[in-house]
């Protein structure tokens, strides 16, 4: 899955809601976000400092986003936590999604992607920023990226490990319909093209409490002409009870060898046990299996077409979204 971040939901400006405040009608405290905000108007330092060790973040602003350190592209967080903030490496960092993080899943058929029955508990990082909550987005600002990245950047979720369900998407305005950025029910990496000096927070959202580990990485052209890319995972310790050292421990899925991420293809010694027999039935063998041959390559085609298919109504629902928020942005500065 491929999409591009429409321009007004890069800048992280138009009214978003909790999950519970868009979805159930109730009515919370800073439910908006705010076109005078600080932290979605933010600018980076040139000079912010790598900070190493491992951390538990559970409250405050966090991005995760492109930087060079000591010359490398690296996938880190930026915890703006204390002050001055620091970029920390996600090999160092768990994101503890605590017990104020919970709503109850909505009885809407927009939100069937979520996985989860009406009314049931979901721990949720919210795209508005919750006071007692984590708040996790990412950003491409750094000031050496800017200057050195072509455009923009890809982030894309090679999958996810967790007791439970895992979805990360956008909602413009309190009845806007959900834009799914990630699914951890899709199969395959999931991509997601990010324009330089962006600053985004979305909602991610866990069905159960556990520890979830996201195959992440970031990549990029560089105005030289090379590619970039880092791969790090994204570790949750998702509800109170769950221990963070479990989450520190947690495999990262990148490190796994490659015939236990992806299909191993087939034993090469297998083929003795079909050689065709000397009596001349060789000929006939080959006859019979060219149906089933056939079969396989209409099955691939078939594959290829359903893939197209579903990313043709994802790319379709992205520009119909950007659409509809650079009108509404439109019509904002008109109003001005």
């Amino acid at each position: 899955m491929h999409a591009h971040l429409p321009k007004a939901a890069q800048a992280a400006r138009p009214a978003a809601a909790l999950l519970a405040v868009a979805l159930l009608g109730t009515t919370a405290p800073g439910a908006h976000a705010q076109e005078g905000d600080d932290d979605l108007g933010q600018t980076i330092a040139p000079d912010e400092a790598d900070a190493t060790g491992e951390a538990v973040l559970n409250v405050g602003h966090v991005d995760i986003g492109p930087r060079f350190a000591d010359g490398e592209w690296r996938v880190h967080g930026r915890d703006d936590s204390q002050s001055p903030p620091v970029w920390r490496p996600l090999t160092d960092v768990v994101t503890q999604v605590v017990d104020a993080a919970v709503q109850q899943a909505p009885d809407d058929p927009d939100f069937a992607f979520l996985d989860a029955e009406p009314g049931s508990d979901l721990h949720v990082i919210p795209q508005t920023q919750a006071p007692e909550v984590i708040w996790l987005g990412w950003n491409t600002q750094d000031p050496e990226v800017m200057e050195r990245v072509n455009r923009g950047v890809t982030l894309t979720m090679h999958g996810v490990d967790g007791p439970g369900h895992f979805a990360v998407f956008l909602q413009n305005g309190d009845l806007g319909a959900p834009d799914v950025l990630w699914d951890g029910d899709d199969p395959g990496p999931q991509e997601l093209w990010v324009d330089l000096n962006t600053h985004t927070h979305a909602n991610w959202v866990f069905t159960e409490p556990g520890v979830y580990v996201v195959d992440f990485e970031i990549s990029a052209d560089l105005i030289t002409g090379e590619r970039v890319r880092d791969r790090a995972p994204l570790r949750f310790a998702v509800g109170e009870e769950t221990d963070v050292r479990e989450a520190f421990a947690a495999a990262d899925p990148a490190d796994e060898p490659a015939g236990e991420r992806e299909s191993a293809p087939p034993d090469a010694d297998g083929a003795d046990d079909t050689a065709a027999p000397d009596d001349g039935s060789a000929d006939d063998a080959e006859g019979s299996a060219l149906p089933a041959t056939l079969a396989a390559v209409g099955g691939v085609l078939l594959a290829l077409l359903v893939a197209a298919a579903a990313l043709t109504l994802r790319g379709r629902r992205a520009r119909r979204l950007a659409e509809r928020q650079d009108a509404e942005a439109g019509e904002g500065g008109a109003a001005s």
